[in-house]
């Protein structure tokens, strides 16, 4: 499980290898949380090697407080049923220092 408060940003890191077609997709983002942006970062070992496996990397920005599952599928882009399946609960905790009254 991964544990961030409202605001914060977070990474989720699937393994992958690209150059053989499967590449992970987010099937649907829950509300109270966005997607802010995604790359692929080669292992520093097999990065000249063809095909180099790495990380897919998925950012997020955690919204509203709440326990959240997002879910990922590995398949290449012409298949219809995935590879694999991968879900990540994140807990979501009020912002650090608000206090509530005044």
């Amino acid at each position: 499980m991964i544990t961030v408060h409202t605001g914060e940003t977070f990474a989720v890191e699937l393994p992958a290898t690209p150059a053989t077609g499967y590449q992970w997709q987010a099937t649907g983002v829950p509300a109270g949380m966005e997607a802010t942006a995604g790359s692929f970062q080669p292992d520093a070992r097999d990065a000249r090697a063809v095909p180099a496996a790495g990380r897919q990397v998925f950012h997020f920005k955690a919204g509203a407080p709440g326990t959240l599952e997002l879910h990922f599928e590995l398949k290449r882009s012409w298949e219809t049923e995935p590879a694999r399946r991968h879900t990540e609960e994140v807990l979501v905790l009020p912002q650090q220092g608000l206090t509530s009254g005044a």
